[in-house]
């Protein structure tokens, strides 16, 4: 963490590199570059997390077609929050339309 702050959410994005044609193209959805027609996903976590400067949150993020509609996703992202001060393993579900 750059700050001590209370997490709210996560942002996902993607960056992709077409980097074999003769003039290389890179595209991006991240928040730290120039915006685009595309945007970036926020994800809120169903319980807030109060952080300090330097702490470290880990996890995983999961993705698999609907089985009930092929134009979305479901999406499963687990994260886990260790520190002397607290300890939090969650695992949060989502459906990306």
């Amino acid at each position: 963490m750059n700050y001590d702050d209370r997490v709210h959410a996560l942002v996902g994005f993607w960056d992709c590199e077409f980097s074999r044609l003769t003039r290389p193209v890179s595209l991006s959805t991240s928040p730290f570059m120039k915006n685009t027609h595309w945007k970036h996903t926020v994800f809120y976590l169903q319980h807030d997390i109060d952080v300090k400067k330097g702490d470290v949150l880990t996890g995983s993020i999961a993705n698999r077609k609907s089985k009930t509609n092929f134009r979305e996703l479901d999406i499963k992202i687990s994260y886990h929050y260790n520190t002397p001060h607290l300890k939090s393993d969650q695992i949060n579900m989502y459906k990306l339309r």
